[in-house]
């Protein structure tokens, strides 16, 4: 009887030992399964999923930590956001949300200072949300600023002024923005930059022939169409029909990989893509061989990679806030601590993305900003070089 007795207490000492080694925290995330992005979703939400393992496996069980993610399909849409958050918040008590985009900050960036969970999202910002002391953090810049360091490494290619001749949409405000915040780059530096008049377009134009015969008047050396895919694949017929060819530059919702999907890549012959993760074709990615050993569908691309690069800084997040107020003390308010308050390099990030400071001035990093590109070359879609492009100082526009 004493020999069970003992078994059992040590059996019950084992399961307590084993329940009281990890501290469990759960990191929720925004999908869109049924709305605009859900073509792409199984692969962002793959990128979220295997860096979460990988890290379980390889830092979580260290530090005696275990992270849980739970995705919640908003359909990208602000409504259902406003209508999921609250039980989020009640049932999960996440340390940090995973957004998408803009439903996501325009529902939630004025009520994550109350709930004090911060929010990490994976798109660009634009200058509307540009204010300090928020709750709202994004991986990346503005658009505006990933544009701007491709614009200035070709302007520096060129020796001389860039000419730019933006297309863009008029009702949406983050579209008009993107421009807005390139027209600032052309006024902080008139002897690098010049932007012709904006041409406002509908977000799925019919034509944009009449636009972009416009725009060639004035002799652009490349078409800045931060909008819509629609909006990308007009913009080259309409070059087809005109038979002119003017390099466009996208951004990532509406970049090369989605635009190859609705028309021939050899139509976007020295095109480009502007963003600030590591682009998903630079050899010997470190992250994307993490990503390969651990998920358990998806496929690697732009918007995985974009995906997995979000969670894993959300995931170093959690070990500087692990490191400052102990593995059982975690809560979104050490989280947005610990993202103020410390550098995280590109080396801590696999090179998904370059090294990264944040301050309570803005709600994206600050410092020097760096941005990369893809651009379709001979057929294909390829990095352009192994580094970063530098991006020029921006004050608010």
């Amino acid at each position: 009887m004493t020999y069970k007795r003992s078994i059992l207490a040590a059996a019950l000492l084992a399961a307590s030992s084993l329940t009281a080694s990890a501290a469990d925290y759960v990191i929720t995330a925004s999908s869109d399964y049924s709305g605009p992005f859900a073509d792409v979703m199984p692969n962002a939400m793959s990128g979220i999923n295997a860096v979460a393992d990988w890290w379980n496996e390889e830092v979580g069980e260290k530090l005696g930590v275990n992270v849980q993610v739970k995705i919640y399909d908003m359909r990208y849409d602000s409504a259902q956001i406003a209508k999921t958050w609250p039980s989020i918040l009640s049932s999960d008590k996440p340390i940090i949300h995973l957004g998408f985009g803009s439903p996501d900050l325009v529902t939630l960036m004025k009520r994550l200072p109350n709930d004090k969970v911060p929010m990490l999202i994976g798109t660009a910002m634009v200058g509307l949300v540009w204010v300090p002391d928020g709750w709202h953090y994004s991986i990346r810049p503005t658009y505006s600023h990933e544009f701007a360091g491709l614009l200035s490494h070709l302007q520096e290619e060129k020796g001389s002024k860039l000419v730019i001749g933006p297309i863009s949409t008029q009702n949406q405000a983050g579209f008009v923005d993107q421009v807005n915040g390139v027209r600032k780059l052309a006024e902080t530096y008139p002897d690098r930059f010049e932007v012709l008049d904006t041409q406002w377009a509908e977000t799925a134009p019919v034509s944009l022939t009449a636009n972009v015969r416009t725009l060639a008047a004035g002799n652009p050396d490349v078409l800045l169409v931060g909008g819509t895919t629609a909006q990308v694949i007009a913009a080259a017929k309409a070059m087809g029909e005109l038979d002119v060819r003017i390099p466009i530059i996208a951004s990532t919702h509406n970049g090369l990989t989605e635009v190859a999907k609705g028309i021939d890549l050899a139509d976007l012959e020295g095109s480009f893509s502007a963003f600030s993760f590591a682009a998903p074709e630079r050899p010997d990615l470190a992250i994307e061989k993490v990503y390969e050993e651990h998920k358990k569908d998806g496929q690697w691309g732009l918007i995985t990679a974009q995906s997995a690069a979000q969670a894993l800084l959300a995931l170093r997040v959690l070990e500087k806030a692990v490191a400052e107020v102990g593995a059982d003390n975690v809560t979104g308010e050490a989280m947005r601590a610990a993202l103020l308050g410390n550098t995280f390099t590109e080396e801590d990030l696999l090179g998904a993305l370059p090294t990264l400071d944040f301050d309570e001035t803005a709600p994206f990093p600050v410092g020097d900003i760096k941005a990369t590109a893809e651009v379709v070359k001979n057929g294909r879609i390829e990095a352009i070089g192994s580094g970063w492009l530098a991006v020029p100082a921006l004050e608010k526009w």
